[in-house]
This record gives C-alpha cells, structure tokens and sequence, in this order.
C-alpha cells in the first residue's frame, strides 16, 4: 500500500535539514519507534511496536537511511519481523524537505508498505492508512517540538507521546466511517 503525508514547517530548510540527517534524534519522534544500534553505515537497527485493534506487533529488524544532500532527500529501506504475532513488514520511505519561501519548509513523505502476517488484515481495511496519518501527526507535532525548543538540551528532551493503542484504533475507524459516510452521501 502506498501512503503519502506532507506537513509544512515554520522552520527555514536550513534549521529543518540538519534534524532530519540525525537518524537516533528523528527516531526519537517515530511514536513506538526505538533506535537500539547505530551500524555506522547508515544502516540501523531496532524496533517499531504497532497495535490495531485486537493486534500489537513488535516489529524488530533492520533499516538503512541514505541522506542526498544537494536534494535534501532521504531514503529509507526498512524491513522487520515480529516474532510473536509471525507478522513481517517492509517499507520504503521517502523524505523530501523544500524550502516554501524563507520561513517554511514542506516536509513530504511517501511509504510503500507491505505488511504479512495476521496484521496484514488491516491492510485490506484501510484502517493502516488512517494510523499512519495519525502517527505522522505525532511525528510532526515532535518536530516541531524539537525545532522550536530554546536550547538543544531542551529539544533533546523532546521525544514522541505514547500513542494508545486503543483510541489510536478507534480514532482512526471513526475517522475511516465518517470518511465512508461522507462519500456515500455525495454520491447520492
């Protein structure tokens, strides 16, 4: 499944560029991420833990982050496998900062994710995509924490909010049937 979110911040690309090429303080702001080895490669390695609904899954695996600085892009290939639950997951991530005018910069990030296992399930729902919007949300909010903290010890402090798993899933399948709803009645 493909997922695209874009969210613009009251940053210049200048302030906003040296966050996103430190990988362990930008996954600081991925809620449920955990960063647990820097490879020095650009590879790393950790964990993503995911609920929705009746599922959690932990996802431990490996991601590799390429950074191009001319284009101010990054390039994200992760991959994991949740031991308990026997999900695995890919994704491919794509992250691409413009300066909007002086004072903004637009932040857009494309995934490709495919998902196997029971939480697949989800996939099929469309419920994957209203948690991802959510938890981009949390990502945002979080860089825009740490951009705007006065110090860098106070934005080191920074870090995502939990995420409950619970009105996480049933935010986004209230949001998922208002959605249905409303485009059922234009339809009409």
């Amino acid at each position: 499944m493909e997922i695209t979110e874009q969210f613009v911040v009251t940053q210049p690309i200048e302030s906003v560029w040296p966050l996103f090429q430190d990988v362990p303080e930008l996954a600081r702001c991925l809620p449920g991420a955990e960063l647990t080895k820097d490879n020095g490669d650009g590879t790393y390695e950790g964990s993503v833990s995911v609920k929705l609904g009746p599922i959690s899954a932990s996802f431990v695996g490996k991601a590799t982050v390429e950074h191009d600085h001319d284009a101010n892009t990054i390039s994200i290939k992760g991959r994991g496998v949740d031991r308990s639950g026997g999900s695995q997951g890919r994704v491919d991530v794509g992250v691409d900062l413009e300066a909007t005018d002086e004072a903004h910069t637009s932040v857009t990030i494309t995934a490709a994710v495919q998902l196997a296992g029971p939480i697949a399930q989800f996939g099929r729902t469309g419920l994957v995509n209203e948690v991802s919007k959510r938890l981009i949300d949390e990502f945002s909010d979080c860089v825009h924490a740490k951009l705007d903290a006065a110090t860098p010890e106070e934005a080191a402090t920074v870090e995502a909010s939990d995420v409950h798993g619970l009105s996480l899933f049933l935010a986004s399948l209230w949001s998922a049937l208002t959605d249905g709803l409303r485009d059922l009645f234009k339809k009409s």
